[in-house]
């Protein structure tokens, strides 16, 4: 993770085995970091937008943009749905 601007505690998190359009229905949404799929959240926020890496050495991964809040740590996940260290939850169509 990545501090972009701390006086808006926008930060930056890094290269997800993501597809674009998973991605896309995430900004807007929220996300939780973990130590392990057991363990309650020590840092997340709400997505405001991803880019797709055209750099690097993970060229295709997806990085995400977010603004970090105390309401994200204590957060506990469940242990059903990981997927290669983690887990997507999209919200149900209206």
């Amino acid at each position: 993770m990545t501090c972009l601007d701390k006086a808006t505690a926008l930060w930056e998190s890094g290269w997800w085995v993501v597809s674009p359009d998973t991605a896309s229905k995430l900004v807007g949404g929220r996300i939780f970091f973990h130590k392990a799929q057991d363990k309650p959240s020590f840092f997340g926020g709400r997505i405001t937008e991803f880019r797709v890496e055209t750099e690097g050495n993970w060229p295709g991964r997806i990085l995400f943009k977010f603004i970090a809040g105390q309401e994200f740590k204590g957060v506990r996940a469940g242990g059903d749905g990981w997927s290669m260290e983690k887990k997507v939850v999209l919200a149900p169509a209206l």
